[in-house]
């Protein structure tokens, strides 16, 4: 019966060893293919990297070229163009002195930021990527400031009915 019985048990571990080796390397295929995707997702995480700094560096280009611009047109006194005639209540001497000041500003190379509220000047060419929201903010401020002020203009010839 010992006999009888090791055969089986035998075949059993052949069986066994037999599964195990086609198991080690369906197991090792399936590692081989793992390490594949990693590569793959690791490629693909290093490209749009690689994308998204090269997106970032083109956008932080024309944000500068057109703060290069609208610098430009500063210096030669776009503000006093925009301000137009003063308001019931403005003095010309007021109007003209914003315009001057913000002329100054730009002949010095400097634009403004706004943040929390607070606005502060700094030179063009020290801006920072990080700094790029606070610009803007303090350009959707002027600009709005300009179409309040623009509406107010275009309709003080009305009567309130």
């Amino acid at each position: 019966m010992l006999n009888g019985d090791r055969g089986p048990v035998e075949e059993g571990r052949q069986d066994g060893a037999n599964g195990a080796s086609e198991g080690g390397r369906l197991g090792l295929e399936e590692a081989w293919e793992d390490v594949l995707r990693q590569q793959e997702l690791v490629r693909k995480r290093a490209e749009s990297k690689r994308q998204k700094a090269e997106d970032q560096e083109t956008l932080w280009r024309e944000f500068m070229e057109t703060e290069r611009r609208e610098i430009k047109q500063r210096q030669n006194g776009q503000l006093a163009k925009h301000l137009g005639a003063p308001l019931p209540g403005e003095l010309p001497a007021q109007l003209r002195q914003l315009a001057e000041h913000d002329q100054t500003q730009a002949k010095r190379g400097l634009v403004a930021l706004m943040s929390g509220g607070n606005t502060v000047y700094k030179p063009l060419e020290d801006l920072q990527p990080e700094d790029m929201p606070a610009r803007i903010a303090a350009n959707r401020l002027r600009v709005t400031w300009l179409k309040e002020r623009r509406d107010a203009w275009l309709g003080r010839g009305e009567t309130s009915a």
